[in-house]
């Protein structure tokens, strides 16, 4: 995501260390090159990184972009000078809080065995909250760096290297079981992993048709020119190593030797590849993602406990990325709800007007002109016989008229015919109506077990299927529909297929939802109330099927009774 011209992105990053952790100048310069990137290839155009210890002068490093097409960039920030002015300095806990950051964000920092975690803060200033998200995912894996880098220079002084291991599994732990942005968990565990293993790390997801790749995030050895080919490999067929990733969903370890085997020749020379360790990240035994860790030529190759640890991080990231998307879909859930509720009380109030505006300006209107003819032939210019018979006749098919009126607007209020007759022949009238309507030809399959549901069932599953055709009629474009309707002792199944434009499915996760599928988002709350499930498979151009399936209200109750 791209800066506008009158944006000037501002990272600060704020470490805590202590009296066993010194800023040498080797470190300094280290950590100054890291700072430095983040402005030159994260569209920073400031950076400050400030190490704290609460017993000495802070160290303050800061970078600052280059702008050759602009004559005027903005002054280094107000809070920048102000640190830079004092020899000593009492951090705060709230100073990132008085500076109100757009987006900000915490990751550990372990300096010693048996010290209580440290943190690193992470604030973006001078841009729009859109962009302070996008930015601050990416700075992220600037701020992992920076602590594995203070991390590292620690702990390459122990004797014990199991120590420094120790002390990763311990800050990965920490760093996704605190993270809820699926995003941040990924940069958080590339880097860490790129750092820990002397590598590069990426992570592709799969799409769930056809496997094919979608680049997600990549840390380490990869400059703008290589970025820009790892990420043109979006919707690329899956690689060999990939399929056999897929199928086994074990780790796939390749070496010189091995790897032409299992990638494209133009691939292994565009990215160098040569030693390689690719490990599933899956979930209720599906691969939705693959963790990549790579080391060019003249590295080493992985060891069997490096390759046990890469594979034990993937699990762990499955884990993070999964809860991480429920307390999302939970966030989502809960805005939607509020939409929907909002939603239905306009539609009771608009469903009122409407009843109120049909029987005020329809019937209402038709039996008082009834009315007054009344009136004309009972008063004493009464027509003769002969007219008197003609008149009655008018005002009988005038009174059958707003007979039928007044059962339609019934009708709709609440269909008769599903009260009387039942869900079948209920949905045959509600297809019949709209196949007049649409000029879309409905073809109906029921399969019934010749039983009646609950009526509240019954009326749901109608006001599902009512809301389902509506959404074909309107928005499809289809010229032909399916509905199947199957209702066994354990469940009943309903299917919606139409041959119309379809869409986007990734567009259902956004918000606020597109106004064409929050009557979607309505079906999928009304089935979870009966307890069922709703799948929706759909792609331009191939038509939409929905699927619902809902448990019996036996099975239902059976299925309560076991989990108590």
């Amino acid at each position: 995501m791209q800066c506008t011209k009158d944006q000037f992105p501002q990272l600060l990053l704020v470490c805590r260390i202590n009296s066993s952790f010194k800023a040498n100048k080797k470190i300094r310069t280290i950590l100054q090159k890291v700072l430095q990137s983040s402005v030159d290839f994260l569209d920073f155009w400031y950076a400050c990184l400030v190490l704290l210890d609460g017993d000495r002068p802070p160290v303050i490093l800061h970078a600052l972009k280059d702008h050759p097409d602009i004559d005027h960039p903005p002054p280094e920030p107000s809070h920048i000078k102000h640190l830079k002015g004092l020899k000593e300095i009492e951090y705060q806990h709230d100073f990132l809080t008085s500076l109100r950051p757009v987006a900000s964000t915490t990751i550990s920092v372990v300096l010693r065995a048996g010290d209580p975690i440290g943190t690193m803060e992470i604030a973006v200033t001078g841009v729009t909250p859109d962009v302070a998200q996008n930015l601050l995912n990416k700075a992220l894996s600037t701020g992992r760096h920076m602590a594995d880098v203070i991390q590292e220079s620690f702990f390459s002084k122990q004797k014990d290297r199991n120590l420094r291991k120790l002390s990763v599994w311990l800050e990965t732990v920490s760093a996704i079981s605190s993270t809820l942005n699926i995003n941040q968990v990924m940069h958080v565990v590339t880097q860490l992993t790129a750092d820990l293993f002397s590598a590069r790390c990426c992570i592709f997801l799969l799409n769930d048709h056809d496997n094919t790749l979608i680049p997600a995030v990549a840390v380490g050895s990869y400059d703008p020119v290589l970025k820009k080919k790892w990420k043109a490999l979006k919707g690329h067929p899956p690689f060999p190593a990939v399929l056999k990733l897929i199928k086994t969903r074990q780790p796939v370890v390749l070496t010189p030797d091995s790897i032409e085997n299992y990638f494209p020749v133009d691939i292994i020379n565009d990215f160098s590849y040569a030693w390689l360790v690719m490990a599933p990240i899956t979930f209720k035994d599906k691969v939705f993602g693959i963790m990549q860790v790579d080391r060019p030529l003249q590295g080493k190759e992985f060891e069997q406990e490096e390759i046990a640890i890469i594979s034990a991080m993937a699990k762990e990231t499955a884990v993070a990325m999964e809860n991480a998307k429920l307390i999302e879909t939970l966030a989502y859930k809960e805005q939607l709800l509020h939409q929907l509720y909002k939603n239905l009380i306009c539609a009771q109030e608009d469903e009122r007007k409407r009843v109120a505006s049909e029987i005020h300006d329809g019937v209402i209107q038709a039996l008082l002109g009834i009315w007054y003819r009344m009136e004309h032939l009972s008063g004493d210019g009464a027509p003769d016989k002969a007219n008197l018979q003609e008149e009655l006749v008018k005002l009988k098919g005038l009174l059958g008229e707003q007979i039928h009126n007044i059962r339609q607007i019934v009708y709709n209020l609440r269909p008769i015919m599903l009260d009387t007759y039942g869900l079948g022949p209920a949905i045959r009238g509600l297809l019949r109506n709209l196949q007049e309507e649409s000029g879309i030809h409905f073809e109906l399959a029921l399969e019934s077990a010749n039983h009646r549901l609950p009526a509240n069932y019954e009326m749901a599953l109608y006001r599902i299927l009512q809301e389902l055709v509506a959404n074909v009629a309107k928005h499809s474009q289809a010229t032909k529909a399916q509905v199947m309707l199957i209702s066994g002792q354990d469940q009943t199944v309903l299917v919606v297929k139409d041959n119309g434009i379809g869409f986007n499915r990734t567009r259902l996760i956004s918000w606020p939802p597109p106004g064409n599928h929050l009557g979607l988002a309505s079906i999928q709350e009304r089935v979870l109330l009966l307890g069922g499930t709703c799948t929706i498979d759909s792609r331009p151009g191939w038509g939409t099927t929905v699927t619902i399936q809902v448990p019996s209200p036996k099975a239902a109750e059976e299925g309560m009774q076991c989990l108590k």
